[in-house]
């Protein structure tokens, strides 16, 4: 099934020795199949996210009341932002559908009691707009967030044994706790 004909990579583009290397083995287990993939950097609507972020996601319902697990709310978020993150909240119906809450009457509540989740959790900031309270979210840095949740104890050691492996995997340097 190995090919020699790497069309795919035109010969402008530098490639790091590991992009390259996955690539070539990408085209050997699926020949020509460049065109059929999502490319980041010559499409529009793409973010950028940690690569921890389903662990991230998982410790938020962890530490989420019961039955109001927020990392939905989360990850719609990080996919609003651009690499300011910052989000304006222009309908809140919206995102409320978007993060699975679509029962109208009920979605709009559910969803602002998933952010102040966050809010308290410290993934986020909210700023006003107008009268509507959640005008505009800050998503900070979620691995200082996590830092000083640790720091308080409430991040459990099997999720933390998890996280700090896929950490080191990325190749990403802990930072310190946020300070106030």
């Amino acid at each position: 099934m190995a090919t020699t004909d790497f069309q795919v990579i035109p010969q402008t583009v530098r490639l790091n020795p590991n992009a390259a290397r996955r690539i070539h083995l990408r085209e050997d287990l699926w020949p020509g199949v460049s065109s059929q993939l999502w490319d980041r950097k010559k499409a529009k609507g793409f973010c950028t996210i940690p690569r921890t972020l389903p662990l991230i996601m998982r410790l938020i319902d962890a530490l989420s009341a019961k039955g109001k697990n927020a990392s939905q709310v989360y990850f719609d978020l990080w996919c609003r932002a651009f690499d300011e993150s910052f989000v304006e909240v222009s309908d809140e119906e919206s995102f409320a559908f978007a993060s699975g809450f679509d029962s109208p009457g009920r979605n709009i509540r559910s969803w602002r009691e998933r952010m102040d989740a966050l809010k308290d959790l410290g993934f986020v900031e909210v700023a006003p707009n107008g009268s509507r309270r959640f005008g505009y979210v800050l998503i900070l840095d979620p691995h200082r967030v996590i830092s000083k949740l640790r720091e308080k104890g409430r991040v459990p050691a099997n999720w933390w044994g998890a996280y700090t492996k896929r950490v080191a995997e990325t190749g990403y340097k802990l930072p310190g706790p946020l300070t106030q």
